[in-house]
């Protein structure tokens, strides 16, 4: 496979300073289109979410802080930073669309760690209607910090947009200016999301939105993990109330395009494993559940014990849980423990008054294996209950496929799925482990795959034909030299020419863990 090309993303540092720049801007000196003009883009962009970032610390902050408290100092600072790096040929604009955060005409793309934040703020600009965010070099820290206590004390369900901007005039205060959201006309041939900029009147196509919808479910979900775990470990009162519902949500997307919610589980972030392990093993589950014939109600409550069958890692110091070198043989009981420590901790929780049988089931059995050569070893007899042997599955496949922090490079989806079908009727229930191969396919979502035109396809969704379940649905992403290409197009393997011949092939699968390529990218 010496011969395949294939040109890696760079890497985001989250934590990267700003650009510095000269007293004159720097994209007065760049040609557009050059090597140089498309590095300062991409570092624009990520500029963005850098502000995007501050900005929700500083709305947060600001409604538990007063606008004079220290706490403000950091984010109303960096804020600050950025603008000054970001404004000086215009005013920098932060635009919303269709659910969709943008910085000028550039869209701000964001992945599995920066995705609660994004939402956050979409959810409080989609509140007040606000459909753009400006800032220019003329804004202050005590402007920030005004506006901030502003944006937070006005409750936008008793007040308009146009109230806010009168107060926003009537303190004085310079350098924000807001805009309304514009209504959107409805076109009779729709355009995919990415084709859309934050001054186009075209409306985003169904399949788009749908990804939007899954996107915006998977974020609270993750939400809801974060918080619960915090108020696990800290002894506070936990609300299972939040999650039900994203659960809920989660549901009805994927009764409409299951694919697009188990596109999701692709995202592979090892810093935030245990939030995103623990959303993707609930859509698993739920996929599985679904396969088997599981009405919506039961559905969502399995969801809802997928969601937290890791919980007894709450009881596990973090500098365990995020070691990056080998465990220690405390370590290890520690882990293995984790499993009782769940049904214990959740037993305890003042947010239930009585544990639900799947929820206990979750946390004792998903590590057992159907022969249960996993832990915790027993004593007596038992009989691993249905949601145990759903959970195994989708907890093993997704575990194995995931980064981790002591594991940065994960198993490619189809060398997993070969492992465990290995495993069937062991470690695995047979006949579930054929649904959940029905469900990712049997060359799995995400897969990276070789066509006999030498182009490279990443796999969007199983076979739609059962009798062709080698023939997933995928997207073209390079040309034949393997150069990589924007937008390119998807293709059904089941499609047949005018003489009964396939007219696309894969002649072989390609381990994109082994290029360190994040196909991901194609489901968010």
């Amino acid at each position: 496979m010496s011969d395949i090309k294939i040109k890696e993303a760079p890497v985001e540092d989250e934590q990267a300073q700003p650009i510095l720049t000269h007293e004159k801007s720097l994209s007065q000196k760049i040609a557009r289109g050059s090597e140089a003009g498309d590095m300062l883009d991409q570092q624009m962009v990520m500029l963005g979410i850098q502000l995007v970032t501050q900005l929700n610390v500083l709305i947060k902050t600001s409604r538990i802080y007063d606008r004079t408290n220290a706490a403000l100092d950091k984010p109303v600072d960096a804020i600050l930073t950025l603008i000054k790096t970001m404004a000086h040929d215009r005013p920098v604009t932060l635009r919303l669309q269709n659910d969709f955060l943008f910085l000028g005409d550039s869209h701000l793309k964001v992945n599995a760690q920066q995705m609660a934040v994004a939402t956050s703020i979409i959810d409080a600009l989609n509140a007040w209607k606000i459909g753009g965010m400006t800032f220019s070099l003329t804004v202050e820290s005590k402007d920030l910090r005004e506006f901030a206590a502003l944006f937070v004390s006005l409750d936008p369900d008793n007040k308009t947009l146009e109230d806010l901007q009168k107060e926003i005039k009537a303190r004085e205060i310079a350098g924000i200016d807001l805009e309304e959201q514009r209504q959107l006309q409805i076109r009779k041939r729709p355009e995919t999301a990415e084709n859309i900029g934050p001054d186009s009147t075209k409306s985003t196509d169904p399949k788009a939105q749908r990804k939007m919808d899954a996107k915006n479910g998977y974020a609270k979900l993750a939400g809801s993990i974060g918080d619960l775990t915090q108020s696990a470990r800290t002894g506070g009162t936990v609300s299972f109330k939040q999650a039900r519902r994203a659960i809920q949500n989660i549901i009805d997307r994927m009764v409409d395009d299951e694919t697009a919610v188990l596109g999701l589980t692709t995202l592979r972030c090892h810093d935030q494993y245990t939030h995103n392990h623990s959303v993707n093993v609930s859509l698993l589950s739920m996929a599985l559940a679904n396969r088997a014939g599981y009405p919506k109600v039961e559905l969502a409550d399995l969801g809802l014990a997928a969601l937290f069958h890791d919980m007894g890692k709450s009881t596990i110091p973090m500098e365990v849980l995020n070691k990056p070198s080998e465990f220690t043989d405390d370590d290890w009981v520690a882990m293995r423990n984790h499993p009782t420590e769940g049904v214990l901790g959740l037993s305890k929780m003042r947010g239930l008054t009585n544990l639900p049988g799947r929820m206990a089931a979750a946390s004792f059995e998903h590590h057992m294996n159907l022969d249960f050569s996993g832990y915790p070893k027993l004593t007596v007899p038992w009989t691993l209950s249905l949601t145990g042997r759903i959970l195994t599955i989708a907890d093993c496949y997704d575990a194995m496929t995931s980064s981790r922090v002591y594991r940065r490079e994960p198993m490619s989806p189809s060398k997993v799925l070969n492992m465990m079908l290995s495993k069937s009727g062991k470690a695995f229930d047979a006949v579930l482990l054929k649904l959940f191969v029905n469900c990712v396919g049997i060359i799995p979502i995400g897969s990276l795959v070789m066509l006999e035109t030498s182009e490279l396809a990443v796999v969007l969704k199983p076979a739609t034909d059962k009798a062709n379940a080698e023939r997933p649905v995928v997207r073209v992403i390079t040309d034949p030299q393997g150069n990589p290409v924007d937008h390119g197009p998807e293709v059904d393997l089941t499609e047949k020419d005018e003489a009964g011949d396939f007219r696309h092939n894969i002649i072989r699968l390609i381990d994109n863990t082994d290029y360190k390529f994040d196909t991901s990218r194609y489901f968010v």
